[in-house]
């Protein structure tokens, strides 16, 4: 999946663009009729500069939702849960992919502190790292469901707090081993100008380890979320069902819909998680894999619609790190209860406490009028 943002294999180096670095590929295509330099299309050209306005916007809305998110799920309310725990560990490696974002970003708009030693490993380290580790857990989030709905008896078995937290660090323990090659093999390249990019002794483990990332990142788990989305679905069905035959058989007249049920509203928002998560992760990587096959299996340049449509894709791809908070409060009812207690009842009493030191300091008090009685008609106004 992160072989998207700082590595390609169009070039024989890595490179920074992005996906494609598409500024240094010429359309050469003899078959295309829209061949040519993708500077003189007006769509190509005015998607690139809408990106280039997004994407500090997405990055500093992703990170501040993130941390809101990742406070509010490892709460002492919600913590104890194991998919809440899965959705804290997602909520902090997508912080620490937009932060990998944000200094290619930099790199783009002229601010090269990437071809920096140190820096360069590591903001490639972390694409590679966050980027997994983003996608597995959204996997065990859509596994942990599947088991909720179809399987409820194995959900003390499966589904604990002990267990979470075991599989979250032998995760993160894996993916540090298996995405470490960036550490070693990439490094500052002098080459007309400064690049961070794979030294060329190491060019074939990077490639190898492009296409490794693009099996764990894409097909597999993407084939794994299909199957199991239709899977919880097949699944939900048979037990809304079932459900209702035991209603009529006990003649309770309780029509109400299974996703009324604190489990039902569990499974509704894990799902929306899988769901949401597919439809922005996987278009950029369809159309990544489309140029891949394009260039190595028949030797040819991608068109300038293929270019328009990766870097829309891309903006998708992007907004999948940074819309969690957003996605969270909607279809998550607990998620939003504590997210409200923690943090509007914290800014509430510290507004409260504001006004109590200002009453305390006020000369108005010796007019019978005080910012407390001033809030509460405020407060009233607005019930």
């Amino acid at each position: 999946m992160m072989a998207a943002i700082l590595e390609t294999v169009f070039t024989n180096g890595s490179n920074l663009s992005g996906q494609v670095n598409t500024e240094d590929v010429t359309m050469t295509g003899a078959n295309d009729t829209t061949a040519g330099d993708p500077e003189v299309s007006p769509f190509y050209v005015t998607m690139r500069r809408l990106q280039t306005v997004l994407i500090p916007l997405i990055c500093l809305f992703g990170i501040c939702g993130n941390v809101l998110a990742a406070g509010t799920f490892l709460s002492s309310t919600l913590r104890g849960t194991s998919c809440c725990l899965y959705l804290a560990a997602k909520t902090i490696s997508d912080i620490g992919f937009l932060l990998s974002l944000f200094v290619v970003w930099l790199y783009r708009v002229n601010v090269p502190i990437l071809n920096t030693q140190g820096i360069c490993q590591t903001t490639v380290f972390l694409s590679y790292v966050c980027g997994f580790l983003s996608v597995w857990f959204v996997v065990i989030i859509t596994i942990e469901n599947f088991i909720r709905i179809s399987q409820p008896w194995r959900i003390p078995l499966f589904c604990s707090q002990k267990k979470a937290i075991l599989l979250i660090c032998l995760l993160v323990i894996f993916t540090c081993l298996l995405y470490s090659f960036p550490l070693w093999t990439t490094g500052i390249v002098k080459d007309k100008n400064l690049k961070c990019q794979s030294l060329k002794k190491f060019q074939n483990i990077a490639l190898s380890m492009t296409y490794v990332d693009t099996c764990l990142t894409l097909i597999l788990p993407t084939i794994l979320m299909f199957f199991l989305v239709l899977a919880i679905m097949i699944s939900a069905l048979q037990a809304y069902k079932r459900k209702m035959r035991l209603r009529v058989l006990a003649q309770n007249g309780n029509r109400k819909l299974c996703s009324s049920t604190p489990e039902g509203k569990v499974s509704r928002f894990l799902f929306a998680v899988s769901i949401i998560f597919l439809c922005l992760h996987t278009p950029s990587h369809v159309i990544r894999m489309k140029l891949v096959i394009l260039n190595y299996f028949y030797h040819q340049v991608p068109s300038i619609h293929d270019l328009v449509f990766q870097r829309v894709f891309e903006t998708f791809f992007y907004f999948n790190f940074s819309l969690n908070c957003l996605i969270y409060l909607l279809f998550g009812e607990n998620f939003r209860r504590v997210f409200k207690l923690i943090y509007l009842s914290r800014c509430k009493r510290k507004n409260m406490t504001e006004i109590q030191e200002a009453n305390n300091m006020s000369p108005l008090m010796t007019t019978g009028w005080s910012f407390t009685e001033a809030s509460c008609v405020d407060q009233e106004a607005s019930t």
